[in-house]
């Protein structure tokens, strides 16, 4: 979605998910000056009696949260995909209270704390997970596609923040049978919903997407983070946070005599898909060449601000 018109860009924000038409959605990329609401949005993860709990906490807007408590803890840390209690939150007087599905509690300092339906006391404490391949560097052979000094690897790139690679960028290069690290950062966009909140996408060979959107809480759906867009939605939504640096580790391999294309991938270390089958490219694809020759990478413009680190590839034979 790019800003030809005045007039298109009305039309549009409704489906970029503000508040109102007339009031367009927050945009946050730097922690500091992200606000209030930041600092209570997160993972939390604890115990309630004896049993692990974790919890996603979604910034709404204006002191409001979704919060999510899952048994067994953090999804691909615990929760056993099951256990999913939905509560709302508000921010008053400097405390966020939580109420919904019977929990209750209160968000101060770092700690979610309050009762299970059951009338079990919790207590949560919030973390920052990272990726276990966040930082990773490339091995020996690798092709660097992006390492923070320049963006001359890719069309319309270009450094942002000093060393960060902006959306909208196609590689040079192009790739057949391959694995690809990638790093990306969300920005904050309480206001927004939906594929109007941080909407991004790597597209392996200029074909086929794996999606990148601020769907953290969510359940995890074709076209959300981590999803095949219109393929397959992902083994469990594994989104971290907004402005948290999340890592995308894929394998790919182009279509070979009656076998289509596929890939496996990784998000923030964990196994999402598993040679799932690309039998059709994702609709908005930039690249329509047949599934067995190569292709580059393109990263996504969709509106939104997102950027991208550390990213190379290693060719396969």
């Amino acid at each position: 979605m790019k800003p030809w018109i005045a007039i298109v860009l009305l039309v549009l924000t409704p489906f970029a998910g503000p508040a109102s038409a007339a009031e367009p959605a927050e945009v946050f990329t730097d922690p500091a000056k992200a606000g209030a609401d930041f600092l209570v949005q997160g993972e939390y993860e604890g115990k309630a009696g004896s049993a692990m709990v974790g919890a996603q906490v979604v910034a709404l807007g204006d002191g409001n949260f979704d919060v999510y408590f899952l048994s067994g803890g953090l999804p691909g840390a615990g929760w056993d995909q099951k256990g999913r209690v939905k509560a709302a939150g508000k921010t008053e007087g400097g405390e966020t209270v939580v109420e919904g599905g019977g929990w209750s509690g209160a968000i101060a300092g770092g700690t979610l704390a309050g009762r299970t339906a059951e009338g079990v006391a919790f207590s949560l404490k919030k973390v920052e997970r990272k990726s276990p391949t966040l930082g990773q560097k490339p091995p020996p052979g690798a092709v660097v596609l992006f390492d923070g000094t320049s963006a001359d690897g890719w069309q319309n790139g270009r450094l942002v923040e000093g060393n960060l690679l902006n959306w909208g960028v196609t590689s040079k290069r192009t790739f057949g049978d391959m694995k690809l690290h990638l790093e990306f950062r969300l920005s904050f966009m309480p206001k927004a919903r939906g594929q109007g909140r941080s909407n991004s996408g790597c597209y392996l060979m200029g074909r086929h997407e794996v999606q990148i959107l601020d769907s953290f809480g969510l359940t995890g759906e074709h076209n959300e983070c981590g999803g095949i867009y219109s393929v397959k939605k992902p083994a469990v939504n594994m989104c971290f946070p907004p402005l948290a640096w999340q890592t995308y580790d894929i394998e790919y391999r182009l279509a070979a005599g009656d076998r289509p294309a596929r890939m496996t991938v990784f998000h923030n270390g964990v196994k999402v898909h598993e040679e799932t089958e690309l039998k059709k490219n994702t609709t908005a694809a930039p690249n329509n060449t047949p599934p067995d020759q190569p292709g580059p990478i393109y990263l996504q413009d969709h509106g939104n601000p997102v950027v991208f680190r550390n990213i190379w590839a290693v060719e396969m034979k």
